[in-house]
C-alpha cells in the first residue's frame, strides 16, 4: 500500500536525520513554503550529496559550473518545496498517524526483517546506530513518509483513462500482421574461400576495434568481510534461548487471511454494494460496477498489516461472507476473506540454526563496522591502505591486471570480488593514483580500491589474431553473398512470380509468421524482432528484407488483422490502469502547482548560490 517504505532506509542518505524543515525564524532559509522554513545547512547536505552521487555517476568531480549546468540545485530544491507543500497541505488537512500504522511499518519494512522474513530488532538498531540516527527521528521520517503518501493517494486515487485514448492507442498496440517468409542461410550459398594479403590487411585495419586488448588496471584491494567475522563467532544455548523467549511472538506466525476489498468514496456507496452482495452477487463484478475498477487483492496478511479500524472487523468475518462498510482513513471499505491460513506457535528447535546465523551475523556486523571505523580513521591519517589493513591484521591484495568485467588477461573472471556491481563501479570511476572511498556493499561488507596503474587497450598484433581476421573476412563474404540472393528473390516476387514455387526452387521452405505485433519478440512467433517492425512498414502484398546474423529473410505481407479477441478485456483493461498512472503524475504535479499557488513560497537565490559554491567537490 505505501511503497515509500520498502526503500526507506535509503533515505537516510538521501535526506540525511537532521531536520530538513523547520517552523519558525531560526537560521538563513534558502526557501519558505508557508509556515515551513528550508534552512541553508540542510540544503547545503542534500545538495552535496546530489553533486556526489552525479559526480560518481560521471566518473569526475563535477565543478559548481557544471552542477548548474545540470541543474542540480534546482533539482534538489525542487523536491525539497515539493515535499513542504505536502507537509503544510497534511498539516492543515489534520493527517494523523496512528502508533499502529507506525509499528506495522516498521515491522513490514524489508530492511528491518530477518532470515525469516519476520521483524529483527538487532537489524533495526543497527540501521539506526550506522545511520547515526535517533529512533525518534527516524519516527518522524516515517510518520511524514506516511502522512505524505496518504494524502497523495487521497489527490490520484480517482484517476482514470479516457477510454476514447484508452481504445485508440489499445487498436495500435495491438494490430497484428501475418507474412509468409523464407530464410536464406549465408552459409547455403557456397564457400567464400581463403582472402588474399591484401584483403586479410584490409579487414583488420578496418575492424581493428574488434581486436583491441581490453582496458586494465592494477589495482591493491582491500575487503572487510562479514563471513571472515562470522567464522570466529560461537553463540551459546543461553543466548540462543534468550533470543527466541525474547521473540516468540515475533517468530511465531499469527492467523492471516486472504483478503479482497473494494474502497469507495462514501458510505451509501459502500452499503449499496454490501447490498447487492447480500442479494448474491458476484463481489469482483459488483465492486467493479461501483468502483469503476476490480478489487484489490490484499492477499495473505496478519491482522497487525491493516489499519486498525480494518482489522478487527475483517478478521471477525467468516470466509466468504461480505462485511459491512468500514469506514477508515482510507474510506469506506467492503470486504471479503477468501480462505484462512491457521496461525503457528514458533518452536526452539525448528529456529536454533536460524537464530545462531541471525545472532552471529549481527555481531559480525558490529565487529565489521567497528573495524571499518577503525580502519577509516587510519586511513584518514594518511596511512597507506595495506599497512591501515595490516594494523587490522586483515590482508591487502593485489590485482595485476583487471578488466571493467572483473576479468583478467586470460579472460577469466577474477575470485573473491567484493560485490561485484558495486566493486565494478567503483574501479569504473576511481583514476590513476586515486583511493577510493570506503565502500559498504549491500551484504555488510567493506571494501576500498586504490588504482596503481593502467594499461591502456592495444591493438593485438596482426599475426596473433589473423585466424579471426580470416573467419570475419569469410562471415562478411557470406552475408554479401546472402544479400545479393535476397534481392535477387524478391525481384522475382515483386515481377509477380508465386512465392511457394520461387521457395521450392530455391530448395527453401516457405513459412507464415503468427500474427505479430509491431513490438513482438517472441521467436515462436517471428523470426526476428526486425521483421515485425518492418512489417508494419508496408502493404499487404509488399516485400521486406531482413538481415539476421548468419541469414537473410525474405517476406510478403500476406495479412493485417486487429486485437486478438481471447483475454482482450484484460489486456485493455492493463492499459487503461498503465495510462491512470500516467494521468495520476499528471495529477500530482498539478496538485503540487496548486498548493504552491495557495502557500507562500519564497526562494533565496543568495543563498542558493553560496550554498553552491560551499558543497562537497
Amino acid at each position: 500500500m505505501f511503497p515509500l517504505f520498502g526503500l526507506l532506509i535509503l533515505s537516510f542518505a538521501v535526506w540525511g536525520i537532521g531536520d530538513i524543515f523547520r517552523t519558525g525564524g531560526h537560521g538563513q532559509s534558502v526557501a519558505s513554503v508557508g509556515n515551513t522554513l528550508i534552512d541553508q545547512r540542510s540544503f547545503s547536505q542534500e545538495l552535496s550529496r546530489e553533486v556526489a552521487t552525479m559526480s560518481q555517476r560521471f566518473g569526475t568531480q563535477l565543478t559548481p559550473e557544471q552542477a548548474r549546468a545540470f541543474g542540480i540545485p534546482q533539482q534538489v530544491l525542487n523536491r525539497m518545496i515539493s515535499r513542504a507543500l505536502l507537509d503544510e497541505a497534511a498539516n492543515e488537512l489534520g493527517l494523523m498517524i496512528t502508533e499502529e500504522q507506525m509499528r506495522t511499518q516498521i515491522l513490514d519494512n524489508p530492511s528491518f526483517q530477518g532470515a525469516t522474513g519476520n521483524f529483527d530488532r538487532n537489524r533495526f538498531a543497527q540501521a539506526l546506530q550506522f545511520s547515526g540516527m535517533s529512533e525518534a527521528q527516524f519516527l518522524a521520517i516515517l510518520s511524514g513518509d506516511t502522512k505524505r503518501e496518504q494524502l497523495i493517494q487521497a489527490v490520484t486515487e480517482a484517476a482514470v483513462a479516457p477510454e476514447s485514448v484508452t481504445e485508440r492507442l489499445f487498436a495500435y498496440r495491438e494490430e497484428r500482421r501475418v507474412a509468409d517468409y523464407i530464410v536464406i542461410p549465408n552459409d547455403s550459398l557456397g564457400e567464400p574461400g581463403e582472402p588474399d594479403e591484401a584483403a586479410i590487411q584490409e579487414t583488420y585495419e578496418n575492424a581493428s576495434d574488434s581486436f583491441m586488448t581490453p582496458d586494465y588496471k592494477r589495482i591493491t584491494l582491500v575487503h572487510l568481510r562479514v563471513a571472515d567475522a562470522m567464522a570466529g563467532i560461537a553463540v551459546s544455548d543461553e543466548v540462543l534461548q534468550e533470543e527466541f523467549d525474547s521473540r516468540r511472538d515475533e517468530l511465531s506466525q499469527p492467523e492471516r487471511r486472504d483478503v479482497v476489498q473494494a474502497v469507495l468514496p462514501d458510505e451509501a456507496a459502500a452499503q449499496a454494494l454490501a447490498e447487492r452482495l447480500a442479494e448474491g452477487a458476484d463481489f469482483a463484478a459488483a465492486a467493479e460496477a461501483a468502483t469503476g475498477r476490480a478489487p484489490v487483492a490484499l492477499g495473505f496478511i496478519p491482522e497487525s498489516a491493516l489499519p486498525a479500524e480494518l482489522g478487527g472487523p475483517v478478521f471477525d468475518l467468516e470466509p466468504g461472507r461480505a462485511s459491512a462498510p468500514i469506514q477508515s482513513p482510507l474510506g469506506w471499505h467492503v470486504v471479503v476473506v477468501n480462505a484462512i491460513e491457521a496461525g503457528q506457535e514458533a518452536q526452539f528447535e525448528d529456529l536454533r540454526d536460524q537464530l545462531s546465523d541471525e545472532i552471529a551475523r549481527a555481531q559480525a556486523i558490529d565487529l565489521v563496522i567497528e573495524q571499518a571505523n577503525r580502519y577509516d580513521e587510519a586511513i584518514a591519517g594518511g596511512i597507506a591502505i595495506e599497512d591501515a589493513a595490516a594494523n587490522l591484521g586483515v590482508e591487502s591484495r593485489r590485482i595485476e591486471a583487471i578488466d571493467n568485467q572483473g576479468r583478467d588477461r586470460d579472460g577469466n573472471v577474477i575470485e573473491a570480488l567484493p560485490a561485484l556491481n558495486e566493486f565494478l563501479e567503483l574501479l569504473r570511476t576511481t583514476a590513476l593514483g586515486d583511493t577510493s572511498l570506503l565502500t559498504e556493499t549491500l551484504d555488510g561488507d567493506y571494501f576500498i580500491v586504490r588504482v596503481d596503474d593502467e594499461i591502456a587497450a592495444t591493438l593485438r598484433p596482426l599475426p596473433e589474431v589473423r585466424d579471426d581476421v580470416i573467419r570475419l573476412w569469410q562471415a562478411r563474404e557470406r552475408a554479401r553473398m546472402g544479400q545479393e540472393k535476397a534481392e535477387s528473390v524478391a525481384e522475382r516476387l515483386r515481377s509477380g512470380e508465386d512465392f511457394g514455387a520461387v521457395a521450392e526452387a530455391e530448395g527453401l521452405q516457405l513459412l507464415t509468421t503468427e500474427p505479430v505485433t509491431r513490438f513482438e519478440t517472441d521467436p515462436a512467433r517471428t523470426p526476428a524482432p526486425a521483421l515485425s517492425q518492418q512489417l508494419f512498414e508496408i502493404e499487404t502484398g509488399e516485400i521486406a528484407l531482413v538481415p539476421t546474423p548468419g541469414s537473410q529473410i525474405v517476406a510478403r505481407l500476406a495479412d493485417i488483422q486487429g486485437a486478438a479477441a481471447e483475454g482482450q478485456e484484460a489486456r485493455l483493461q492493463q492499459l487503461s490502469d498503465q495510462l491512470a498512472g500516467s494521468i495520476r503524475d499528471d495529477i500530482f504535479q498539478q496538485f503540487l502547482a496548486s498548493l504552491e499557488q495557495d502557500l507562500d513560497v519564497t526562494v533565496n537565490q543568495r543563498l542558493i548560490d553560496e550554498a553552491l559554491a560551499g558543497a562537497a567537490y
